[in-house]
């Protein structure tokens, strides 16, 4: 054996980019080939203070036992060894009948064929990082030449594993500011609350390797229409872990862990799952909590230390920007409803301005039509016409009556409407028109279906223009169906924008409407009839505007279309400076 050739050989492993665990055993199975051991083991020093076999050289026989048992600082030759810090050589004439735990019953009469042994603490000037041990059955003793190349190895090994774990470490901290770097940008986004959540669980759970995240929500705080939101699977026999851990949780105000956890899978073998709850606590009060969960064969998970280092750090994080994240989002909600109560002021000035223009215009055309027609029917009474001129004389006079019927569409549609508001059942209001359908023979081929909610409470409203509503939208409905379909009419409570409100919908089958002009179905004037106005959708879209709902239209191509008309529940709904 030539010393410095196999110094040399080592360095050129220990130098390498092969993997942690390659580069070791190659150096292991070079002492044991150039040194004639049979045994070269490598002890790791973790981060829980225990000693783990975890590399050995091809031909170990003792690794298989060895890699089942830990040990602690001061616990048998290891542990002593690792606690001192000095090498230590036996042979077969000195060594004990067990070397605490380097040798268990299992190996009880394997040692037999081993003649010298010798322990190396694996370490540097501050650290402890292992301990080597070499066995041979061949060697009667180890020359003091060897025991200085078995130090200056276990240095260099030392080293190698140093570097592994600072490698491990940096990979540790640059995850970890990716991961802060990516939840800082999220926080300070303008993304919806419910977007932001199940992005901040696809961030955990990428940095933690995690089966699920969950963070839930509490309404005390929020008041966004959403408690939970969950990024991955969670079956429901894990939920159930999760509910009582984040109830622990939140009733100490700090982490609460499930290490280890056996997951029945039915006819599968079990799986060892950890779950780890942490709330998030701002100012002294918890408003929400994260949850994370995986497997034990996951890496970087929760149960491990760093893992848990991590989460308490992204924790932490979420922590400091997230009560500012909601406030922001809040702040971004109100300006919100404050810049539509701006547009509504400045659409009603502008419906104020054009009534007042438009009211004078129809006033001014209405005279002369109604004088026309008056004019036209007394001729046609006393004159005798022939076939042709009366013919000519009764279209002015349905002409006059249709430009009469579109004149009063107009002053509707301009006019202020200051009606009394008072409580209003809407089920009896929809049983009040479809009644007055129901006597009307065209109406016969029409299925109408009722799917009310009897218990409904009542909306602040002006019945006479809710009715004008629904009429408008169910004869656009019976126009589409053309006098043949199925017309489906349903209430509910619900909630819009974070506040209760009705919600009726009104579906028909009539084919649904040409996705090409479905943006323009509430301008004024516009329409797709051919003897249309295109004032019914727009009037019934101010008169919902005026009572502070809103309608929405689900368009189905081919099938057919569904309005949903939302009136607000809130007392005293009608707010008059927005009227």
């Amino acid at each position: 054996m030539n010393p410095v050739d196999l110094f040399g050989k080592i360095i050129e492993i220990s130098h390498s980019n092969l993997e942690i665990i390659s580069r070791i055993n190659a150096i292991l199975n070079i002492i044991a080939k150039e040194m004639y051991f049979d045994e070269a083991i490598v002890f790791t020093y973790d981060e829980d203070r225990r000693l783990t076999c975890k590399y050995m050289n091809q031909k170990s026989l003792l690794f298989k036992v060895l890699c089942m048992y830990r040990c602690h600082i001061g616990e048998g030759i290891i542990g002593s060894i690792a606690q001192k810090r000095m090498p230590q050589y036996f042979s077969k004439r000195d060594v004990p009948l067990r070397f605490g735990c380097l040798f268990y019953p299992e190996l009880d009469g394997c040692i037999d064929k081993y003649k010298t042994f010798s322990f190396h603490p694996l370490t540097d000037d501050s650290y402890l990082y292992g301990v080597l041990v070499t066995c041979s059955s061949t060697r009667e003793l180890i020359h003091d030449s060897e025991k200085i190349l078995l130090s200056i190895i276990s240095r260099e090994i030392g080293g190698v594993l140093k570097a592994n774990e600072m490698l491990i470490s940096s990979k540790k901290r640059i995850s970890e500011l990716v991961t802060l770097s990516e939840l800082g940008k999220l926080l300070t986004s303008n993304t919806e609350p419910h977007a932001l959540f199940k992005n901040i669980g696809l961030i955990v759970a990428k940095a933690l390797n995690a089966t699920f995240v969950t963070i839930k929500l509490e309404h005390a705080f929020l008041k966004f229409d959403l408690e939970r939101i969950t990024y991955g699977e969670m079956d429901p026999a894990t939920e159930n872990h999760v509910n009582r851990l984040e109830k622990e949780a939140v009733q100490q105000k700090s982490a609460a862990i499930i290490k280890n956890h056996l997951l029945d899978q039915g006819d599968m073998p079990p799986i060892s799952f950890s779950i780890y709850s942490m709330p998030i606590v701002s100012r002294d009060r918890v408003i929400g909590i994260i949850t994370i969960g995986g497997i034990k064969s996951q890496q970087n998970f929760t149960t491990e230390q760093g893992g848990q280092y991590l989460v308490n750090n992204i924790v932490n994080y979420i922590t400091n920007g997230f009560e500012n994240t909601l406030l922001n989002l809040k702040l971004r909600d109100v300006i919100e409803e404050l810049n539509n109560a701006q547009k509504r002021l400045i659409e009603q000035e502008k419906f104020r301005s054009l009534g007042e223009m438009t009211a004078n215009i129809a006033h001014e055309i209405k005279n002369p039509l109604v004088i026309i027609g008056g004019f036209a029917k007394r001729l046609a009474k006393k004159l005798s016409l022939d076939r042709t001129e009366n013919r000519y004389v009764d279209i002015i006079i349905k002409e006059v009556s249709r430009l009469e019927a579109v004149l009063n569409e107009i002053l509707d549609y301009v006019k202020e409407a200051h009606a009394p508001r008072e409580a209003c059942n809407m089920n009896d209001c929809i049983d009040e028109i479809l009644y007055l359908f129901s006597s009307v023979p065209a109406w016969e081929k029409i299925e109408i279906e009722k799917k009310t909610d009897n218990n409904l409470p009542m909306v602040l409203c002006d019945i006479q223009q809710i009715k004008q509503v629904f009429i408008n939208i169910i004869v656009n409905a019976y126009e589409a169906m053309h006098g043949f379909g199925k017309i489906t009419i349903q209430t509910e409570q619900t909630v819009l924008d974070n506040d209760p409100c009705l919600v009726i919908s009104i579906t028909d089958t009539g084919g649904g409407i040409d996705p090409a002009v479905i943006d323009n179905i509430f301008n004024p004037f516009f329409t797709t009839k051919e003897k249309g106005t295109g004032l019914g959708l727009a009037i019934s879209n101010r008169i919902i505007m005026n009572h502070l709902g809103r309608i929405e239209v689900k368009n189905m191509a081919g099938k057919g279309v569904t309005f949903f008309v939302y009136l607000p529940l809130k007392e005293n709904t009608i707010k008059e400076e927005f009227l």
